[in-house]
């Protein structure tokens, strides 16, 4: 060891690891607020760069190329929306149908949820590359979402009223991409609500 390694400072690993953990979340976030201010299609690595203030080097450090910075996207929407989910499935949780829609329309309608949703529509390769875990993760969290409803032994049944639940925001996060202003969803969801407790 030269004098000069031991003089000088060593950064703790882990100091190292969480600001390569904030870049990381960093680049996420102003790809999320990139796609939701100006669209999928303005969401270059060249941009994103720009409105992050890095470098190339540090989008391929952290994720590889576009393609791994916006699967990541995508990864982390899903992680989000299924923490949101499997905290509105739990039995213990005491809500009523109105309370339950709009929760439930808030977790897809967040920032992360509609940019990874604007991804996937977008890109039909990184939809075929989409990690299948993530996935099946998603959907048993819908699974057991749907068996709040499930109170007469009627698993179909309940099945089918879950997926009034989540499809109805799902559709509302598609029609939003298009449109030009925000659009409102409170009548949208008393009616779903409504829909769900009728056929309960």
């Amino acid at each position: 060891m030269t004098a000069r390694e031991r003089s000088s400072p060593r950064r703790p690993i882990a100091g190292r690891q969480q600001r390569g953990d904030r870049t990381r979340e960093l680049l996420i976030d102003e790809t999320v607020r990139c796609i939701r201010e100006e669209g999928f299609s303005a969401a270059s690595t060249r941009h994103i760069v720009e409105r992050a203030g890095v470098s190339w080097g540090v989008i391929q450090h952290h994720f590889g190329d576009r393609d791994g910075l916006l699967t990541a996207v995508i990864e982390d929407a899903v992680d989000c929306l299924i923490t949101s989910l499997e905290s509105l499935s739990d039995p213990a949780l005491v809500i009523d149908t109105e309370q339950l829609v709009r929760a439930t329309w808030e977790a897809f309608a967040n920032p992360k949820a509609m940019a990874g949703l604007e991804i996937l529509i977008a890109t039909k390769e990184l939809r075929s590359g989409f990690d299948q875990k993530h996935m099946e993760r998603l959907f048993a969290a819908l699974a057991s979402l749907s068996r709040r409803f499930d109170t007469g032994g009627n698993r179909e049944h309940a099945a089918a009223l879950g997926m009034l639940l989540w499809t109805t925001p799902v559709a509302m996060m598609i029609a939003e991409t298009f449109a030009t202003l925000p659009l409102p969803v409170e009548d949208a969801q008393k009616a779903i609500a409504g829909l769900i407790d009728r056929h309960r």
